[in-house]
């Protein structure tokens, strides 16, 4: 039996890493965080519909593998609708002050 380590969402490196760069630009760095946040959500659902269709037709045995899946995509969708809130209050926000 071989172990593979369980590797890191992209998502998360990407924001630690935009972060520390300057604010010039910023929203291009926000937009494509953004997509990229989105197309990682894509692919994660994308593994566990794969893994659940083989699971189903006898193709796969690893439940382990499927359950670690499953939660990759349910941390991805959990990040994904934090950005999103946090991004709607700060646009709210800035629409107070700006009235």
């Amino acid at each position: 039996m071989n172990i593979t380590p369980i590797s890191e969402i992209n998502s998360i490196s990407d924001i630690s890493r935009q972060t520390t760069k300057p604010a010039a630009g910023s929203g291009k760095i926000f937009g494509n965080m953004l997509t990229d946040m989105i197309n990682n959500l894509n692919e994660t659902e994308a593994a566990v519909k794969k893994d659940i269709i083989g699971l189903a037709t006898g193709d796969s045995d690893a439940l382990h593998n499927i359950r670690i899946n499953a939660e990759k995509a349910e941390l991805a969708t959990l990040l994904l609708i934090q950005v999103r809130n946090k991004a709607l209050d700060a646009y709210n926000e800035i629409m107070r002050v700006t009235l």
